[in-house]
């Protein structure tokens, strides 16, 4: 666009944005003369568009000026329980599609994200046949604030805690007769630790509170943590953690209870993906 006087933008035109097709997850096979990141194969690749609906359409120009686009190659074969699948990996994210029978999903670079003038979006269309749900867009959302939320330990502490992690992602991954996991219930993990800083030796004490999404849940959970993680709750602990842990359900917390922790994002992956977008670290 022009980089001179900005155009007249109002209700009109924020619905033609959304009559076009425009909004998060959006694909788009974009045609010459539009910008994008180098090196990009038109032939191959399309735009996935990441900026959240609600600014897509936004009225407000002068507040919502840009829209943000994520380069993506497609993919034949979509796996559901792969990495790239339920975010896990922070630099390519596999988003599922529907509507064409070229591809069934594709994947998304992280690091091939850009920034466009959304009144570009006035002259083109979402790709009318190739459909991202609701909830795999969300998805999206959630794997991009994966890579903003994560919160970073001491490295002294992050090496001595892979031993609990580990043991506590074993619980997690653990499944219900249902043959469902138990990482499933589990909602949000928080943590808090002393001190804040690197140690060469000494201990960490380590306080973790575990947020479920229903009672029934809480009670299971709570006693296949407390049988695995004794061993860190005991005396001095193990390898330099003391740990001491609580459970809660979600419903029945109050904000108050989380002064001083954070949110421990290592494992948002194994639940809902899409809530990470909306949770608060």
């Amino acid at each position: 666009m022009d980089s001179g006087e900005r155009p007249k933008f109002g209700k009109a035109e924020a619905r033609s944005i959304r009559d076009a097709g425009w909004r998060q997850g959006s694909v788009f096979e974009p045609p010459a003369g539009f910008p994008v990141p180098e090196p990009f194969d038109r032939e191959r690749e399309v735009l996935v568009l990441c900026s959240q609906s609600c600014n897509v359409v936004s009225i407000q120009l002068d507040k919502d000026p840009f829209v943000e686009f994520v380069a993506a190659s497609p993919i034949e074969k979509y796996h559901t329980g792969s990495g790239e699948a339920k975010g896990k990996n922070l630099r390519r994210f596999h988003l599922p599609v529907t509507g064409t029978s070229n591809f069934s999903a594709v994947e998304c670079d992280f690091n091939r994200r850009f920034f466009v003038d959304r009144l570009e979006l006035l002259s083109n269309r979402a790709a009318t046949g190739i459909v991202v749900s609701d909830e795999h867009a969300r998805n999206l959302a959630g794997w991009i604030a994966r890579n903003y939320t994560r919160i970073a330990l001491p490295d002294a502490l992050a090496e001595r805690a892979k031993g609990l992690f580990g043991t506590i992602l074993e619980v997690l991954r653990e499944r219900e007769p249902t043959g469902e996991e138990l990482s499933q219930a589990a909602d949000k993990i928080y943590i808090a630790y002393e001190p804040i800083s690197e140690l060469d030796g000494g201990t960490y004490d380590v306080l973790l509170i575990f947020l479920f999404k229903d009672g029934d849940s809480e009670t299971e959970i709570s006693k296949r943590l407390l049988s695995r993680l004794q061993p860190y709750c005991n005396g001095s602990g193990v390898g330099g953690i003391k740990l001491i842990f609580d459970t809660k359900v979600r419903t029945q917390a109050f904000v108050s209870e989380f002064d001083g922790y954070q949110r421990l994002s290592e494992w948002d992956y194994l639940s809902n993906l899409g809530d990470v977008a909306e949770a608060e670290n």
